[in-house]
């Protein structure tokens, strides 16, 4: 798998997608919970949240102190796609199967672009 980097991203170029993620300056096989931009062969593009589990129990327990999300008694997320390890190779795996199987459009919303929606017409350049 090859990492390049563009601008504040690093970019993951796959046969079936590219993978956009901000560059956090942590070690990328660490990573329990990230943010993704996928575009799709084809070109619609999604956002994505990629979390472990231990990630997950951990926002729990700082919620629990912090009193966010009634003390930690629940935890929801848009987009979420849980993985049972942390690091981008795990995350790439999961894209991967979302997309092969044809199911990110079930577990995560399109990002529209300038020409799509109701608003389309307030991005257009005339």
């Amino acid at each position: 798998m090859e990492i390049t980097k563009d601008r504040h991203y690093f970019v993951i170029e796959h046969e079936r997608f590219v993978a956009r993620f901000p560059d956090h300056g942590r070690d990328l096989e660490q990573l329990r919970d990230q943010d993704i931009y996928v575009t799709v062969a084809g070109g619609l593009t999604y956002y994505v949240n990629l979390m472990t589990l231990d990630a997950i129990d951990a926002v729990l327990r700082r919620w629990a102190h912090t009193g966010e999300a009634a003390g930690g008694s629940y935890f929801w997320s848009a987009d979420l796609v849980i993985i049972p390890r942390p690091g981008i190779t795990a995350m790439i795996e999961a894209i991967d199967g979302l997309v092969r199987n044809e199911k990110i459009d079930q577990a995560c919303e399109v990002i529209p672009g300038p020409n799509d929606g109701p608003d389309a017409a307030s991005w257009r350049h005339t």
